[in-house]
């Protein structure tokens, strides 16, 4: 067996396909063989000859999983790495693989997103995924990008525990995917979970799935209408329940660790140990289109203080904080649209020193307050949030709205102490998301400076907003709110 890398790609109506070939070829410094499976089709204009691709070409579609064993079978390799049909590679990427790759490892680059303009790799990184639950309706046992996992491991160290990998491209020795008999094409189907099946055997035999930071590729990601493949709804759904069926239940003849052995070594992991957080990100994303990826804070369109008042109900939480509670607007909304919840209204009603208004008549925003949730399950503490805080368990909470002091140093106190009191897959929110333009000055609303910069240290994503508008009846609607869901 040659000193070589064999690279398997798998492709049927891919328009990048040459693309892909002449990056791999340039990359590489040293020797390998490319091993392109035409899964019923030919390329138009064909592919250039080079002596280090082969070509086999299939006069019907038999499907992915196949289409890699067919190409695992005539490789000459000593190692073999699948990859899709619309990447890019770093240069060295073989000869950086083959070094750090131990014989019962399976190693993934670091993920780039790939620019359809000029195909260059974009600076979009995603490294990390976990295995989502069994009990996910939608994506039962399928990888999902897991970003917060990087805050656990140090930035310089370049070999890292990876759960599971989003399938585009990974690299092995060539006898330990024949140890591991293939990709199995009677249980699993012609496509579907082929990452899962990779990285489970790899780990649940005695080895592991790394990620390997010292190189990189780039994937571009297709639009649905150029997905070479027509939806195998029935071939996904067939992947998804044996994968669910055999891990689960240990049925794999090559193991030497039970399945519950990785779910330990992960732990936490969202699927399995804050499943109320992934569910309601994902009910979230769904219920208003927001997709799986993209910037973060994303403002959902049409949504005002009352929409939000719903969502909370529809997530289901029934205890819940508002800290900064002034003439009651907002506490009699929550009891409006939350069956059977139960609110803290907090709020001192009276001046005191750092307040950014003195001299509001107290009195009567708190008669109002009183009179608008007259006969609720409405709790008032009457201290300053620092004070108040001290008096609920951590976790106890379903969520908290902040909308007290807006000075930098306030709002991000009340972040801080606030968050600890909310559950796992509860939710952390607050009103005005905006600063004053002029950052030195000592007055003014600063919530937006101390929440990105609270989001962003604490690795927290997504973050969502709420829409401002200035049309509207509630001049509190004009402002801003801000949400996301705590893990």
């Amino acid at each position: 067996m040659a000193d070589m890398v064999s690279v398997l790609i798998p492709a049927r109506n891919e328009v990048h396909l040459q693309e892909t070939v002449d990056s791999l070829l340039a990359g590489a410094r040293g020797q390998v063989e490319i091993i392109a499976v035409l899964d019923g089709w030919w390329p138009d204009p064909p592919l250039k000859d080079d002596p280090r691709l082969h070509i086999i070409h299939e006069p019907e579609s038999k499907g992915m999983r196949p289409a890699i064993n067919a190409a695992a079978n005539i490789a000459r390799g000593k190692w073999l790495m699948k990859c899709d049909a619309h990447c890019v590679f770093a240069p060295g990427w073989d000869v950086r693989l083959a070094k750090d790759c131990e014989p019962d490892w399976v190693l993934v680059p670091r993920r780039y997103n790939l620019r359809a303009k000029g195909w260059k790799r974009g600076d979009k990184l995603k490294e990390f995924q976990y295995i989502s639950s069994p009990d996910d309706p939608r994506y039962p046992f399928k990888g999902c990008d897991w970003p917060e996992y990087a805050t656990r491991v140090p930035a310089r160290q370049k070999l890292v525990d990876l759960m599971t990998t989003q399938g585009s491209c990974w690299f092995q020795h060539r006898d330990l995917f024949f140890e591991h008999g293939c990709l199995d094409t009677v249980n699993y189907g012609i496509m579907g979970r082929e990452a899962q099946e990779v990285c489970l055997k790899a780990w649940l035999s005695g080895g592991r799935m790394m990620l390997d930071r010292n190189t990189w590729y780039a994937h571009y990601k297709r639009r649905p209408r150029e997905r070479p493949y027509k939806r195998p709804n029935a071939e996904w759904a067939k992947s998804a329940a044996w994968a669910v069926e055999c891990w689960t239940n240990d049925k794999w003849e090559g193991q030497t660790r039970p399945f519950k052995w990785l779910i330990n070594h992960f732990k936490p992991i969202p699927a399995w140990h804050e499943k109320n957080a992934l569910t309601a990100n994902r009910y979230i994303q769904e219920k208003f289109n927001l997709g799986h990826a993209g910037k973060y804070p994303r403002k959902i369109k049409g949504m005002n203080r009352a929409g939000f008042c719903e969502l909370v109900a529809n997530l289901g939480y029934k205890v819940g904080a508002e800290i900064g509670v002034e003439k009651g607007e907002l506490a009699a909304m929550w009891f409006e649209h939350i069956p059977g919840v139960k609110m803290y209204l907090v709020d001192q009603y009276c001046d005191y020193d750092g307040a950014r208004k003195r001299g509001r008549n107290h009195d009567d925003a708190k008669r109002m307050a009183h009179e608008k949730v007259n006969g609720c399950n409405a709790v008032f503490v009457e201290k300053l949030s620092m004070d108040a805080v001290r008096d609920f368990d951590d976790e106890s909470l379903d969520f908290v709205y902040i909308d007290g002091n807006h000075l930098y140093e306030y709002v991000m106190q009340d972040i801080i102490e606030w968050t600890k009191k909310v559950r796992r897959g509860g939710m952390v929110a607050g009103h005005d998301y905006y600063a004053r333009k002029d950052p030195f000055a000592k007055t003014g609303c600063r919530a937006k400076l101390a929440v990105d910069q609270y989001a962003a240290a604490m690795a927290i994503s997504p973050v969502y907003l709420t829409d401002n508008r200035r049309n509207v009846e509630t001049r509190a609607d004009r402002r801003t709110s801000w949400f996301w869901i705590k893990r």
